[in-house]
C-alpha cells in the first residue's frame, strides 16, 4: 500500500475527503491525486441539442422535453422497478414515451411529479413500437446544468456526482506538477496526446467542441483514450519484458533426465487412450524446455476438452522422475477436484503420489498433506489458493503448473513459484488468445497450442432464442421431459439485482413448477464449499436432473452424461466466457444442445454478437471476436475500475498494442533500468505491486 501522510493520505487534501472517503476510493485503486486524475469517465451526454424522438435511433442518446403524465415505483420479485410514462410535443402532435429505471435513484420520486416539465436525457429503446430512456436523467429545462454532463464509474460509498467533482479537483490540483510518464519526443514521435491535455479533454470537455469530437468521447476513441490506453499497453509491456529478465536470471533445480524414448511409452502405459498429435507436439515442446538448465516460462492454450490435462500430467511425470516435485494451482474447489478425479488413476499407474489441498480441507487433513509436501512425500499436490498460504513448503519444487492462469493474478503465480527455487512454470488457459496477440499478452510466456480435440468429441447444437426467458424454459422442460435428459441452467446472477437478468433462485423455482419430479439444484459462490462439492459430486452421480447455477462451473467441471444447457440472458456474458460456459456440454459422443437465450430483441446488435456461437465451435474464432469488441483487458481479466476501455479503439487497438511492444523491447534494450525515464519506471514498478492490480 502507498506511504500515507495522514489517515486520507494525500487525497485528504481535497475538499470533503476525510479518512472514511479516502478508504472507499482505496478499495477501488484510487490511492492519489493522479489516481483520481486518471479516472476515465464511461459516457458523455450532449444536452446542447434536442433531438427529436422521431429521429433518434435504438441505443442512442436523446435530450428531450416532456411532460409527465404519471410516475410509480415498485418492488416485483425481489427487484426494484420505476417508470414514468410522458408525452413530448413535436411537429404538432403529442408523442408517448415512458422511462424505466431498473435500480433506485435517490430523489426519483420528488423530480418526477405528475403535471410537471422537465428535460429527459438518456439512450433511446424502440421495441413493438414504444418509444421508451433507460435510465435518463431527470432535469429542470430552465437550467439543465452543464451543456455536456460526464459520467463516471460506481465507486462503492461515494456518489457520482461527489466523484465527478474529486476527480476534476485532484486535476486541478496537481496542475503543473503533473508528471507525463511520456517525454514530449515520444508523444511527439507517435503522435500522442500530452498527459495534461488528455485529461482536461475526459473531465472537462469544451462545450464548443464538434458533435463528432463527442460521439468519440462517447465511443472511447478519441485522442484521450487513445493516448492513455497506449501508456498503459506500454507499461504492461515493460513490466512484462522485466519480468521475464528476473525469471530466468536464476538456474532451475530440476532438469528431466535424458529420454531415450522411454518417457513416451511410460505415458501410454499410464492414460486409457492415445494422446493426439498436438498433445505431442505440445509435449516436446514443453519437455525441450523443462531439460534446459533455465526455468521454462510457458503458456499451454488449447480450446474446451481439447487435452490440456493430459499435457500438463505429462510434464508434472517427467519432473517426478527427475526427483523433483509439481504443484498445480487451480481457481475454485471444484476443478482442483476435478482434477484429482482425473489424474488418480494416471498418476497410480505412473507410481506418482498424489495428494489435494484447499481451503475447506479439516485442519488435519491439511496438516497432513502440507507434512507430505515439505517432506517430499507427496509428488504431485493439486490445490487451490491454499497453496499459497505461508506454512506450505516443497522439498524440491520442480514445476508449478497454473490452471485457467486469467484467474490468478501474477503476484499469486510469483507467490507459488517462491515456494521453490527457480521452479518451471507451466499456465494452462481454455480462453484462446488469437494469434495475432499471444506474444504482446502473455509476453514473458512461449506459447504452445492445441488445436485439435481428442477423438469422439462431438460438440453441442446451439441455438439462440430471443424473448421472454419463461419461453426458453417451457423449451428445455419439454426436452428434459421427452429425452430424460441431464444437464444445467445458468443464470447470470445469483439474487434479483439492478439488471434486468434472471437470478438462479427464480429460475430453479420456475423449473421446479415446470418439471415435477425431477431433481434441480442450485449451487453459486456464496454456497458453502462443502454443499457445492456434494452438489456436484451428485450431479455427476445422476442424483441431480437439472444444476442450476452461475458461472461457478465455467470451468473444471467434466460430467459426460450432461448433455444440455439453456443460458439465460447470454447478453451479460462474453462470447469466450459463453464459450467456456458450453464447453461443459459436449464431452462425450451422445449429441448434446446448447440454448442461448436473450432479452434483446431478434436483430439487434446483442443478438447479432451471440449468433457467432451459434455458426461456430471454434474457440479462436470466438475469442477473435470477442477480442475486438472488449479488447484483451476484459478478455483475460486485466481491467481495472475507472481504466481506459479497449472497445471504443478495437480497430486500432491491436496496432497499438503491437507499437507499445516494440518500444518496450527497444526502451529496455538501451536503457535496461530505465534510468533516462524515471516517471515511466515508477509507473512500471507500481503496476508490479499489489495494490495496482494483479494485471499481466
Amino acid at each position: 500500500m502507498p506511504p500515507r501522510d495522514s489517515e486520507a493520505g494525500e487525497l485528504g487534501a481535497l475538499p470533503g475527503v476525510g479518512p472514511k472517503t479516502a478508504a472507499k476510493l482505496a478499495a477501488h485503486g484510487l490511492y492519489t491525486l493522479a489516481d483520481l486524475a486518471r479516472v476515465v469517465p464511461t459516457g458523455y451526454r450532449d444536452r446542447r441539442h434536442r433531438t427529436p424522438l422521431s429521429q433518434a435511433a435504438d441505443g442512442a442518446e436523446a435530450a428531450v422535453v416532456a411532460t409527465i403524465r404519471k410516475f410509480s415505483q415498485r418492488f416485483f420479485r425481489g427487484r426494484f422497478f420505476a417508470g414514468l410514462d410522458c408525452v413530448v410535443e413535436e411537429g404538432g402532435r403529442e408523442i408517448g414515451l415512458q422511462c424505466q429505471w431498473f435500480h433506485r435513484v435517490g430523489g426519483l420520486a420528488e423530480r418526477a411529479q405528475a403535471g410537471k416539465r422537465v428535460l429527459l436525457v438518456g439512450r433511446v429503446s424502440r421495441k413493438k413500437g414504444k418509444l421508451a430512456l433507460i435510465h435518463p436523467e431527470i432535469r429542470d429545462p430552465e437550467a439543465p446544468g452543464p451543456a455536456i454532463s460526464v459520467r463516471y464509474p460506481e465507486v462503492e460509498g461515494v456518489g457520482e456526482a461527489t466523484l465527478a467533482k474529486l476527480c476534476r479537483a485532484a486535476l486541478e490540483r496537481l496542475g503543473p506538477s503533473l508528471v507525463d510518464p511520456l517525454p514530449p519526443e515520444l508523444c511527439a514521435r507517435l503522435n500522442l496526446m500530452p498527459l495534461a491535455q488528455a485529461l482536461a479533454l475526459l473531465h472537462a470537455p469544451d462545450e464548443a467542441l464538434p458533435v463528432e469530437d463527442i460521439a468519440a468521447l462517447q465511443a472511447g476513441r478519441s485522442p484521450a483514450h487513445r493516448r492513455l490506453l497506449f501508456e498503459e499497453l506500454l507499461v504492461a509491456q515493460l513490466a512484462l519484458l522485466r519480468r521475464r529478465a528476473a525469471a530466468q536470471a536464476l538456474p532451475v533445480t530440476v532438469t528431466l533426465l535424458p529420454d531415450e524414448g522411454a518417457r513416451r511409452e511410460q505415458l501410454r502405459a499410464c492414460v486409457p487412450f492415445e494422446p493426439t498429435r498436438a498433445q505431442w507436439a505440445a509435449i516436446d515442446e514443453i519437455e525441450a524446455d523443462l531439460a534446459r538448465p533455465r526455468p521454462m516460462l510457458r503458456l499451454l492454450q488449447g480450446d474446451v476438452g481439447s487435452g490440456k490435462t493430459l499435457v500438463a500430467f505429462a510434464a508434472s511425470a517427467g519432473i517426478v522422475a527427475a526427483g523433483g516435485q509439481a504443484a498445480w494451482m487451480a481457481p475454485t474447489e471444484i476443478l482442483a477436484q476435478q482434477h484429482v478425479a482425473t489424474l488418480r488413476p494416471w498418476c497410480a499407474a505412473a507410481g506418482i503420489r498424489l495428494a489435494l489441498l484447499t481451503g475447506s480441507m479439516s485442519r488435519s487433513e491439511r496438516a497432513a498433506v502440507i507434512a507430505a509436501a515439505a517432506a517430499g512425500t507427496a509428488d504431485l499436490v493439486v490445490g487451490t489458493h491454499a497453496l499459497l498460504t505461508e506454512g506450505v513448503q516443497f522439498r524440491r519444487l520442480g514445476l508449478v503448473v497454473v490452471d485457467e492462469q486469467h484467474r490468478f493474478g501474477v503476484r499469486q503465480r510469483a507467490l507459488l513459484r517462491d515456494k521453490g527455487r527457480a521452479p518451471h512454470l507451466l499456465v494452462l488457459t481454455a480462453t484462446p488468445i488469437p494469434r495475432t496477440l499471444a506474444l504482446s499478452l502473455v509476453g514473458e510466456l512461449d506459447v504452445s497450442t492445441l488445436r485439435e480435440a481428442p477423438p469422439g468429441r462431438r460438440p453441442p447444437d446451439t441455438t439462440l432464442m430471443a424473448g421472454p426467458v419463461a419461453r426458453a424454459r417451457f423449451r428445455l422442460a419439454e426436452h428434459v421431459r421427452r429425452d430424460m435428459l441431464q444437464g444445467f441452467v445458468v443464470c447470470p446472477q445469483i439474487e434479483a439485482g439492478a439488471r434486468e437478468a434472471s437470478d438462479v433462485d427464480e429460475a430453479a423455482a420456475e423449473l421446479r413448477a415446470l418439471l415435477p419430479g425431477k431433481r434441480i439444484e442450485v449451487i453459486h459462490g456464496r454456497v458453502d464449499p462443502a454443499r457445492r462439492a456434494a452438489a456436484m459430486e451428485a450431479f455427476r452421480a445422476g442424483a441431480i436432473d437439472v444444476l442450476v447455477a452461475t458461472t461457478v462451473i465455467e470451468v473444471g467441471v467434466d460430467v459426460p452424461e450432461a448433455r444440455f444447457m439453456l443460458i439465460e440472458h447470454a447478453e451479460h456474458f462474453g462470447l469466450s466466457q459463453l464459450h467456456q460456459l458450453r464447453g461443459r456440454i459436449g464431452r462425450g459422443t451422445a449429441p448434446s444442445w446448447c440454448l442461448l437465450h436473450t432479452g434483446a430483441e431478434p436483430g439487434s446488435a446483442a443478438a447479432r454478437r451471440l449468433q457467432v456461437l451459434a455458426d461456430t465451435h471454434d474457440g479462436f474464432t470466438v475469442a477473435e471476436r470477442d477480442l475486438a469488441e472488449r479488447g484483451p483487458g476484459e478478455l483475460f481479466g486485466l481491467r481495472q475500475a475507472g481504466r481506459v476501455a479497449w472497445a471504443g479503439l478495437a480497430g486500432e487497438g491491436v496496432a497499438l498494442l503491437e507499437s507499445a511492444r516494440a518500444l518496450a523491447s527497444e526502451l529496455l534494450a538501451r536503457d535496461p533500468g530505465l534510468n533516462g525515464y524515471a516517471a515511466l519506471r515508477e509507473r512500471v514498478e507500481r503496476h508490479a505491486r499489489p495494490e495496482a492490480g494483479d494485471a499481466g
